[in-house]
């Protein structure tokens, strides 16, 4: 008899474990966004479950009052879960802003697949301060076949473009078109910076190391067009080194998984 209560008994502590895993409210998904962007992003008004849901992303900045960037739709393959790893397909859609793409993320690793994304260029500021410097608009574009990152290793290639790109510093509006290449090859990947059009030109060629998280670009800005207009701004990236050529370098420092 006391065996029929335990087998009974641990029945039912397992079935009402997995009715709550299967009904996870989306609040997990809404914590682990906050604690994870630290702040910045936020998901109100979500509905569904953990695995299967949508919710509206909102922006925090200090400066200015939270802003709406869309509605943001997800689903998660639970058949993952027995490799240890979460996939996750998601899209957002908003004013100026599309969104799709495939996360599969396990202890120390991340995969991005089938990525396409575009968005305000504006956005780059609420994320990474320093853009904020320069108050960029224009629309950026991000797609990727398959790129992952692991601790010490980078693989596969995605491709940033900023269209129609412009800056508070210049009076010149567009600034141009570009695009930025980032190639995995293990512990590094390399990028490439070009022009596509525009009346300034900008090129480079940088490195980024993955273990480290250090990052070393040289680069070269000079005008095709309009060059008495952008004197102003090519000023900023230094001195004239020929008909109007300045070179650049940025080295900084991007940890993506920090140290055990």
């Amino acid at each position: 008899m006391k065996r029929h209560w335990l087998y009974y008994g641990s029945l039912e502590i397992g079935l009402y474990l997995i009715f709550l895993i299967v009904t996870a409210p989306t609040a997990w998904i809404a914590w682990t966004l906050v604690r994870f962007s630290h702040g910045v992003v936020s998901l109100n008004e979500s509905q569904g479950t953990v695995w299967r849901g949508q919710g509206d992303i909102v922006i925090h900045d200090a400066s200015s009052p939270p802003r709406r960037l869309g509605t943001a739709r997800w689903s998660i393959n639970p058949l993952w879960l027995f490799a240890g790893q979460v996939q996750m397909h998601t899209a957002l859609s908003g004013p100026g802003t599309d969104v799709d793409a495939i996360l599969r993320f396990g202890y120390r690793r991340l995969v991005l697949s089938d990525v396409s994304a575009s968005f305000p260029a504006q956005l780059l500021a609420e994320f990474y301060g320093p853009a904020g410097l320069i108050n960029p608009s224009g629309q950026v574009r991000v797609s990727a076949k398959e790129f992952t990152l692991k601790r010490g290793d980078a693989r596969g290639n995605a491709i940033i473009q900023w269209q129609g790109a412009s800056s508070s510093l210049s009076s010149v509006q567009p600034l141009g078109d570009y695009r930025l290449s980032l190639d995995g090859h293990g512990n590094s990947a390399i990028l490439q910076l070009e022009t596509v059009s525009g009346a300034l030109s900008v090129s480079g060629q940088g490195q980024w190391q993955v273990t480290s998280g250090q990052f070393q670009f040289n680069g070269a800005a000079k005008p095709v067009a309009q060059a008495a207009e952008l004197e102003p701004m090519l000023r900023l990236f230094g001195p004239d080194t020929g008909n109007g050529k300045r070179l650049f370098s940025v080295n900084s420092r991007f940890p993506i998984f920090a140290a055990p």
